[in-house]
């Protein structure tokens, strides 16, 4: 038979159709389970936490990367609320900077309309995109984020605004990283509050690899000048709305801090930020050098702690004024 004459057979549209249409029934059946065993289980993410907490006003919002976190491990929120009355909700999320910590904050603020704000500081965090951009879009914190259409908003914006990668809102709005596990093979990596009880046994060789970790690249003056404005914007919008600011560097200990590049001229950088807009700025980095008070290189321990509460932060806390 000439090819001419061979029946021409119509396109299967509703082939397809069916076809599509039942992928998606699929796709959407087993995201929403996804997002009903994995987005929201837990209270591993600010997210999650704040989702837990949506409806309730909270005293303090504690927002920073992982050195705020042994506040959390430590109990601060209810030893805080039992001998002051006030609630702490810790928001923090490891290796966040300013920009991931901006989009907690704007969430936080429509489910828990914090009185006052303490920010963790930590000079690593305003140094390169991996702790910012790159965490809005990081597949282990997208599958832990709750669907919600704020949420969403905010990260729309973020990619307006800011630049963020798209592809993280896409992850987000589809489920992709809640149906497809990024971390299947786990690394070891920070023990968080497993770790919590130990005293660490410091070494030159862990304190130089950790300090590589957190400066892949060395610090550039306009890479800080663009995420100390980010922290400015959001603070900015803190006290537009009555919240107090306070801001604070955590201990670390000594070899720990001598292994750091560059911290100086950021405490410089960021104190021309915070005092036109009379923010206080307790820079703690040498309050508790000995070691025994951390459980690894840079992270206090309990014991650590509870120093730290008693012999500074509690009387931070209670000067700061309410709005």
């Amino acid at each position: 038979m000439d090819i001419a004459d061979r029946p021409v057979l119509p396109f299967p549209r509703r082939a397809i159709a069916r076809f599509l249409a039942l992928f998606l029934v699929l796709y959407g059946a087993a995201a929403w389970v996804a997002e009903a065993t994995v987005a929201r289980t837990g209270q591993d993410t600010p997210f999650q936490r704040l989702l837990a907490l949506k409806g309730q006003q909270v005293d303090w919002a504690v927002l920073g990367a992982s050195h705020a976190l042994p506040l959390r491990f430590g109990d601060i929120p209810a030893r805080l609320q039992a001998e002051t009355g006030q609630t702490m909700a810790v928001l923090a999320e490891v290796g966040a900077g300013p920009l991931y910590n901006h989009l907690v904050f704007k969430q936080a603020m429509q489910d828990i309309a914090p009185r006052r704000l303490l920010y963790v500081v930590d000079a690593f965090a305003f140094a390169a995109p991996d702790w910012n951009e790159a965490r809005i879009s990081d597949r282990t914190l997208l599958r832990k984020t709750p669907l919600r259409l704020s949420t969403a908003r905010h990260m729309a914006a973020m990619v307006l605004h800011h630049g963020t990668d798209p592809a993280g809102l896409a992850d987000y709005l589809t489920g992709f990283s809640k149906l497809n596990p990024p971390d299947r093979f786990p690394q070891e990596g920070w023990t968080g509050a497993a770790g919590f009880d130990r005293k660490v046994r410091l070494s030159r060789h862990a304190v130089e690899a950790r300090a590589d970790y957190l400066y892949p690249d060395p610090p550039q003056a306009d890479t800080m000048a663009r995420y100390l404005g980010v922290l400015a914007s959001m603070f900015d919008a803190a006290q537009a709305q009555g919240i107090r600011v306070t801001v604070i560097k955590l201990p670390v200990p000594e070899a720990f801090r001598d292994a750091l590049p560059d911290e100086a001229a950021f405490d410089r950088r960021l104190r021309a930020e915070l005092a036109p807009r009379g923010i206080p700025y307790h820079d703690l980095g040498g309050a508790l050098p000995d070691p025994r008070y951390f459980f690894d290189t840079d992270h206090l321990n309990r014991a650590g702690v509870t120093a730290l509460y008693d012999q500074y932060l509690m009387s931070i806390l209670a000067a700061a004024p309410a709005r």
